[in-house]
């Protein structure tokens, strides 16, 4: 039996094995229903740069981030400002 043949039969007896680990890359796209990632706020506004997102926060009013690594807001605080956003007849 070679090494190779080994392995493979050493991880079938192993079910119960933790997932692979994710990568940073899919942690920071990972939203939940608490927080959201930059990525899913770029995608909300349709915009490509997490700068408007910055100069946004400067100039009107959007929430600031609650984790910075990754890049996550509240999903209620970002929700109730594009609500109130949109109520005042502004484009985002």
């Amino acid at each position: 039996m070679t090494p190779s043949h080994y392995k493979s039969k050493q991880e079938k007896q192993l079910p119960d094995s933790p997932p692979p680990a994710k990568t940073y890359a899919e942690l920071n796209e990972q939203s939940t229903h608490l927080l959201i990632s930059h990525v899913e706020v770029l995608e909300m506004f349709q915009i490509t740069s997490r700068a408007t997102i910055y100069k946004w926060g400067q100039t009107r009013g959007f929430p600031e981030p609650i984790t910075l690594m990754p890049l996550r807001w509240l999903r209620s605080a970002v929700d109730e400002w594009k609500d109130n956003t949109s109520r005042f007849g502004k484009r985002f």
